[in-house]
This record gives structure tokens, C-alpha cells and sequence, in this order.
């Protein structure tokens, strides 16, 4: 996949405005995002008060920010820019993808039919697969007899009289390019050895159950899941055309010593007891790198034609965008970072295509980066407030108290205002709202 999901709404339509917080505006899809993400305690609560609840929330987030801002709290903060800029390129990239991979991407009744008459056919198949040519095309020509693979882990297998263990396969059970092979190869015979995933595979289709008795009301009735799945699969395959058409000619190295001096550091200072959900660098581990080891943090990482990485930046980028890492061995934790430092190049070199491409003038990226950085400056304000109140207001339950005051102050004295009825007219059902599962989630450690 490119970069995961994408947001999939119109970007020329207006959303209807639910409350103003002096000149800042709330859109609709603004609202329906931090609604889909809020705490079930609120969003659970009775419709218009768990709405306005919410609101509320978003509303102390946005004065916490104003108010950071006339302190000039962020406008020295070097670091607080810098992630900004970050968010601002995940922006950029998800306006990419939807330009040059969702947009263009259709599906058409023949596909939707095709798929739909698969789906009323099980397969059962004998699979062979080697890492040597010579006896997959030994197999496929009927020469060498071979003990059968079951196609996938989990996949079911069952036992013929005639042909003994063979799986059972279903539409949408196996990668397309093998599904293409195996739902036109006729019965009994032998495919042609099939490279795939650095291996070779032959299939023999020994049987094939179909439902003879298909109405037009149970095609319409599935279309709808049937064309996501092949838009799904299309997008799939485009995205790893488009990431082959522009990293290519970065020509990237990941550089062996650097990577294998961060993945010893990170290695040898593991914690004692690992929690297997766990599976994150902790930010502890990343500021003490970063403060203590100055003979690595500078070294190149990653080198392309367009500039290079650092370690200190490459550790910046997953305090951003922190990328899972595995602590199930050494080696393993290596191609995890290996892996996350391929992911945070090719996002910066999509990003500069962007920029070059004008996306980052587009309303939803500045409206991304406003709300990002109001997240982070919302946050800078309240480690002021704490550094300002005594000691006996430290207590988490002393201190949401002083800061509930404060932004009660602060309401006070703004101009705020609340459209009712546009409010409770937000969708805010999965089904409806185009934000939730389509936006990447990125977060500062």
C-alpha cells in the first residue's frame, strides 16, 4: 500500500460550519472527525449533549491554541515547527494519492459481473511451490509428482479420495495474480509455473463446485461489497506502480553501518521484561540517543538523489510518525527500522512531488496543518499553565481544576458561536463520514 488510507470526500464542496471560535471556523467534517475519535464516556451519552460535549472539547482546544499563539509560545520553537511541517507533508501526501491513485480508478459493471459469477465458485486446488524453476516446470509438465502446499497458512485443507490433500478456495481467498491463473485454468490440468513472491508455484485444478441457480437480485444485492473489493485491489496495485515510478529513480541506499549502529543502540538498551504489545521505541530511548550518543545521531542513513537522512532525523520523524518495531530478535528489530526508514524517505520525497505539484495550497492540507499545530500548541499551553501553579495545584486532580477555570475565563472573554441545527445535522455514522478510517493516524511521542 502507499501510505495506508487516504481521505476519499469531495474537495470542492463546502461543508456547513457548526460553531465559530472568534475568526477560527468548525467545519462539519472537522466536527465528525473529533466526534468518530472522542471518548465513548462522551459519545455515549444522550445525542445533543454528547454533541455539544464534544464541541466543548474541541472549543478548549482551540482556545488553548489562540491563547499559546498571543504568547508567541510555538514561534521560537524550532521543534514544534518542524513537526508541523511533517503533518503538513502527511497532508500533501494523502492529496496525492487521492490525484493520482483513487480518482482515476473505476469500476465497471463487466468487472463487478465477473467477479460476482467467482464468487459463486469454490475451487479445490493442488499447489507446489520451490524456490527452483527447474522443478516447477518439471511439475507442470507432468514429470516430477510432488506432495501438495497448502496456498496460504489458515487456508482450509481437506482430503480426496482420488487426489488426497488439496485446498479449498474461494473468491477474494487469494492474491489476484494467482486468482487470474486459477479461476481460468481448466480442470485437471497443470498451470505454468507461476513466480510469485520469490517463489515458484504450480496449481492443478482437480474440481470445482459452482451454484447453478443465481438471481439478479443477489448480484445487486452484493454489488456494492463487490465493487469495493476490486476498487480496493485496483488502488493496491496502482499504489505499488506509482511508489516503483518515482522511487526508482532515487536510486535509495540505506547505509549498513548507521543502521546497524542505531539497531545495536536501541538493541542492547532494551527493556529486561519485553511486553509483546509493546512495539514502539520509547520516547525515553529516543531523547537519550539523541542527547548522548553525538557521534551517531548525525551520520547519514539513507542516501537518494535528492539528498539524504540522517539517524538524528530519521529519530525525529518517529517521534512524528512512530512506525512499529519488532523486539522479537535483533535481526528482526533491524528490518523493522530498515523498513522505517525506507517509509519516512519515500513520504518526504512524495511530499516534495506534492509541493511541486502546488497540493499544498489545497483547503484540506492548510486545514490539516491548523489543526495539527493547534493540537501541539493547545499542548504547549497547558505545560505553561503547569509550570506557573503552585505546588500544592500539581495534583492531577488540582490542576484539571485550575485549568477548567482557565478556560472558562477564556470563554468568557471570546466570541463564540454555536449553529444548532448544523450541528446535529453532522453525520457522524462510519457509513457517512469520509474522515475516519481514511485519515493516517500520526501522533507526537
Amino acid at each position: 500500500m502507499l501510505l495506508g488510507a487516504f481521505r476519499c470526500g469531495s474537495k470542492h464542496s463546502e461543508p456547513p460550519i457548526v460553531a465559530k471560535v472568534e475568526n477560527r471556523i468548525i467545519t462539519a467534517d472537522e466536527y465528525a472527525f473529533a466526534y468518530e475519535l472522542s471518548p465513548r464516556e462522551l459519545t455515549s451519552l444522550e445525542n445533543q449533549k454528547a454533541r455539544l460535549s464534544v464541541l466543548d472539547r474541541l472549543i478548549d482546544r482551540i482556545l488553548l491554541a489562540q491563547n499559546a499563539e498571543k504568547l508567541e509560545l510555538g514561534s521560537t520553537d524550532t521543534m514544534m515547527q518542524q513537526a508541523v511541517d511533517i503533518y503538513r507533508r502527511q497532508a500533501i501526501n494523502r492529496e496525492l494519492y487521492l490525484k493520482h491513485i483513487r480518482t482515476p480508478i473505476s469500476v465497471n459493471e463487466d468487472e463487478e459481473r465477473e467477479a460476482f459469477r467467482r464468487s459463486k465458485m469454490t475451487l479445490f486446488v493442488k499447489h507446489f511451490v520451490s524456490e527452483k524453476e527447474e522443478e516447477a516446470i518439471n511439475v507442470s509438465e507432468g514429470i516430477m509428482s510432488f506432495e501438495h502446499t497448502p496456498v496460504y497458512p489458515g487456508v482450509e485443507t481437506i482430503t480426496m479420495d482420488i487426489y488426497g490433500s488439496v485446498d479449498v478456495i474461494d473468491w477474494n481467498d487469494v492474491h489476484i495474480d494467482l486468482e487470474e491463473q486459477l479461476y481460468n485454468l481448466p480442470v485437471y490440468q497443470f498451470s505454468e509455473p507461476i513466480f510469485y513472491d520469490r517463489k515458484y508455484h504450480v496449481f492443478q485444478l482437480v474440481e470445482q463446485e459452482r451454484e447453478v441457480l443465481v438471481r439478479e437480485n443477489d448480484f445487486l444485492a452484493n454489488r456494492e461489497s463487490i465493487h469495493g473489493t476490486l476498487r480496493k485491489r485496483k488502488e493496491v496495485k496502482a499504489a505499488a506502480a506509482f511508489v516503483d515510478e518515482v522511487m526508482a529513480p532515487q536510486e535509495l541506499i540505506i547505509k549498513a553501518d548507521a543502521l546497524n549502529k542505531l539497531t545495536d543502540r536501541i538493541w542492547n538498551n532494551r527493556p529486561a521484561s519485553i511486553d509483546p504489545r509493546i512495539q514502539h521505541i520509547s520516547n525515553e530511548e529516543i531523547k537519550y540517543i539523541s542527547e548522548d550518543d553525538l557521534g551517531i545521531i548525525k551520520q547519514p542513513i539513507a542516501v537518494y538523489k535528492d539528498g539524504n537522512m540522517t539517524i538524528s532525523d530519521i529519530l525525529f520523524h518517529y517521534k512524528v510518525n512512530p512506525q512499529k518495531v519488532s523486539y522479537d530478535s535483533k535481526l528482526a528489530m533491524r528490518e523493522s527500522l530498515k523498513n522505517s526508514v525506507a517509509l519516512y524517505v519515500r513520504d518526504w520525497v512524495f511530499s516534495e512531488k506534492g509541493i511541486r505539484e502546488k497540493l499544498d495550497r489545497l483547503p484540506s492540507v492548510k486545514a490539516e496543518v491548523q489543526t495539527r499545530k493547534e493540537y501541539l500548541l493547545a499542548k504547549k499551553m497547558v505545560n505553561r499553565l503547569y509550570e506557573e501553579v503552585t505546588a500544592d495545584l500539581k495534583s492531577d486532580e488540582e490542576f484539571q481544576k485550575y485549568v477548567d477555570t482557565y478556560l472558562h475565563e477564556l470563554k468568557e472573554n471570546a466570541n463564540i458561536q454555536v449553529f444548532n441545527e448544523q450541528l446535529m445535522a453532522v453525520t457522524t455514522t462510519d457509513e457517512g463520514l469520509s474522515r475516519k478510517v481514511d485519515f493516517i493516524a500520526v501522533h507526537m511521542q
